[in-house]
């Protein structure tokens, strides 16, 4: 099993022991474009009506250029918060990154202006533990300031 395929079963459990449900890869259709995206996945909040949804897209950064991998990364995000916006406005997405990547590399100020400049949201999980440490921003905080 590849890295990539590794960090991607390890996403789903943090995700399942935090509480999200029908957590499965996502096609969408966007007229003759099809878009894979890793992960989809719902979970219901007390405090709220209904569920919110979200649409994980799982990177490892498993090889030797984390800088390569980024652009590949925003490329992919930017493209399915797009289609997402139009086919499910309801849903938001994530880009799901191991903690470790994150501690070594996007502390850097590039990766941190990036981040910020096109506002892209982010899960880190820890590898070995199997546990999201950290929602950038919380998923009922993004509601919040769409509503």
């Amino acid at each position: 099993m590849s890295a990539r395929d590794l960090f991607y079963e390890v996403v789903k459990q943090a995700l399942h022991r935090n509480g999200w449900l029908n957590i499965a890869p996502m096609i969408l259709k966007y007229g003759t474009t099809k878009l894979e995206i890793d992960l989809g996945a719902e979970q219901f909040f007390v405090a709220q009506k209904g569920s919110v949804l979200i649409a994980v897209e799982v990177k490892s950064f498993a090889s030797s250029s984390a800088v390569y991998e980024f652009h590949q990364a925003i490329g992919q995000y930017l493209n399915y918060r797009m289609a997402l916006k139009k086919l499910q406005p309801g849903r938001i997405p994530y880009l799901a990154l191991p903690a470790e990547v994150y501690e070594k590399f996007f502390r850097a100020e590039f990766f941190q202006d990036s981040l910020a400049e096109y506002q892209i949201n982010i899960i880190l999980v820890e590898t070995t533990s199997q546990e999201i440490v950290l929602w950038m921003p919380q998923p009922e905080n993004v509601l919040l300031n769409q509503a």
